[in-house]
């Protein structure tokens, strides 16, 4: 029995070495695993951090985007323009910073001053400016005091991935992989989903494929995987720095903005003041020009009351270091300027009416005068026509003697004593005779279309003694014929004939010794027997003329 027990203890031993053997390689299989787990788990965590860094930051820049707009406005101010460019460079460095760990940041990032334009070592600017080659930044300065900036605030763990990877506290190395392995079923097919997702989410944090591989667990090199959680680590570190200048940065411009701001707003401020007077004076010259002068007399008490309130505002006492007090007074000016323009557009349209009506009352009041003209001028004329007729009446035998007034013998008239015809040229009268024939040629155009046609009319002396030689006895003896005096006229046939019809009522008489049966029947021969008689006419009307605006457009 004994020699069939040794084989068997030897054998038994060799099977228990290689059992030992092959379960101290599942103990350290199953410890190395524990360790590259909890080291992924760190990675996760860091992504995490990373994450919420990266969205701080998004946030940090929304708010310089937003104060840095605001900053436009007094970008003139210097300090303003300062702070603004360190702002700039701090987003600039972020961005980069960003850039260098493969993380997209989507904020959109504030605007470069166009005053920020470094020469020295110029590079192409990352992240917000990318879109905007003509700004450059100094790389290598920006990195160079990141980098300062970062070493003072990075965590102790090294750059360079440890040899031995770091292990929780509770791991423990004398862990069985029973023990290991029993943790794993607890987590149901749900929550490992979820973790999954998780895994997946964070993943998508940094642009890099071996870090995103560390993070959905896909990495079992543990010395990969610590180098990435102490890569991610330095990231949220870094851009908790950069985060923090830029809300520094920001801080600093919006205070100098603000400062900048007031100053701007005080002077405006000292302009609409200053601008009062001189609103207050031009509403008053209007209300001067127009005189009363409107189609609504509640448009001048309307500019009066809007006058009266801006003139008050210039006298409102405020706190010059309140922005909103200097804000709410530059509006309430605001409002009670536009309010004097509206009072003011309303007096000017009134008054438009006003002249538009007054134009209208005056036409009215012209052409009832000229009508009354008209009147009494035609009454004139008739009254005048009732003089010729009498005197023709009177005078049927025609003219007798010299025309009052005259001074000089029959033949001897002197230009001066006579009017010449306008509608027959050459010839003359005495001005009476002429005036009233002048009224009969208006009459016999206005019947016929043609004028009187003359074939005689004032004889000198020397031309009676031609006549005289040439008709003999139907010729009155020179110096006695009523050419001579210009109270006579020779017609053609249908202007004597029309005379003869119609000459009564302008004192002109064909005289009975020249009608036929007369001594000296000349039927074109007729007389005027009505000097001294003429129309009474009236002054002419006085006319009102057109008022214009007192204002200007």
């Amino acid at each position: 029995m004994r020699k069939n027990r040794s084989p068997l203890t030897l054998q038994s031993a060799t099977t228990f070495a290689v059992c030992c053997f092959l379960g101290g390689i599942a103990v350290a299989l199953g410890v190395h695993e524990h360790r590259v787990g909890d080291a992924v788990e760190q990675a996760r965590e860091q992504a995490r951090l990373l994450d919420e860094e990266r969205v701080k930051l998004e946030a940090t820049l929304d708010k310089a985007r937003e104060i840095s707009e605001v900053s436009a406005d007094v970008s003139d101010a210097d300090t303003v323009a300062e702070a603004a460019a360190q702002l700039a460079q701090a987003a600039s460095t972020a961005a980069y910073t960003a850039e260098q760990h493969h993380i997209t940041v989507s904020a959109t990032a504030i605007a470069p001053p166009s005053f920020l334009n470094p020469e020295a070592g110029e590079t192409e600017m990352y992240g917000p400016y990318a879109a905007s080659p003509v700004i450059t930044v100094d790389a290598s300065a920006v990195l160079g005091e990141l980098s300062a900036e970062i070493e003072a605030a990075e965590p102790t763990a090294s750059a360079e991935p440890s040899a031995e990877p770091s292990v929780s506290p509770s791991a423990s190395p004398s862990a069985s992989p029973s023990a290991e392995a029993s943790s794993e079923p607890d987590a149901s097919p749900s929550s490992a989903a979820t973790d999954d997702e998780e895994a997946a989410a964070l993943a998508e944090i940094v642009d890099e494929a071996e870090v995103a591989q560390v993070l959905r667990g896909e990495v079992s090199d543990l010395e990969t995987v610590t180098a990435t959680v102490a890569r991610l680590e330095a990231a949220a570190s870094q851009l908790d720095v950069a985060t923090r200048r830029i809300e520094g940065t920001t801080a600093v411009l919006e205070a100098a903005t603000a400062e900048a701001t007031l100053e701007q707003s005080n002077l405006s401020l000292d302009e609409r003041v200053a601008s009062i007077k001189g609103l207050a004076e031009s509403s008053t010259g209007m209300l001067d020009a127009v005189d009363g002068n409107v189609a609504d007399d509640a448009v001048l008490t309307d500019l009066r009351v809007a006058r009266q309130n801006l003139l008050a505002y210039g006298e409102v006492e405020i706190d010059r270091e309140d922005n909103a007090a200097v804000d709410a007074l530059q509006q309430q000016i605001a409002g009670a300027t536009e309010d004097l323009a509206t009072a003011e557009q309303a007096l000017y349209e009134s008054h438009q009416a006003w002249v538009k009506q007054e134009n209208k009352r005056r036409d009215k009041v012209n052409q009832e005068r000229k009508a009354a003209y008209r009147e009494a001028v035609a009454a004139a004329y008739d009254n005048m026509t009732g003089d010729y007729l009498t005197a023709a009446a009177a005078r049927q035998e025609g003219w007798s003697g010299a025309p009052s007034g005259i001074s000089y013998s029959n033949g001897y008239l002197p230009g001066s004593e006579l009017c010449q015809l306008s509608f027959a040229k050459g010839h003359s009268l005495q001005c009476d005779a002429a005036a009233a024939l002048e009224q009969a040629d208006d009459d016999y155009y206005a019947e016929t279309g043609r004028h009187l046609s003359l074939a005689s009319s004032y004889r000198s002396y020397s031309a009676q003694v031609a006549t005289k030689a040439s008709k003999g006895y139907l010729a009155a003896a020179p110096g006695t014929s009523n050419h001579g005096w210009g109270m006579a006229a020779d017609f053609d046939a249908a202007s004597a004939t029309w005379m003869r019809a119609n000459g009564e009522r302008y004192g002109w008489v064909h005289p009975l010794w020249a009608r036929a049966g007369g001594s000296k029947p000349e039927s074109w021969h007729l007389e005027f027997v009505a000097p001294g008689v003429s129309a009474k006419l009236p002054d002419e009307p006085s006319l009102l003329k057109h008022v214009t605006s007192s204002l200007s457009a």
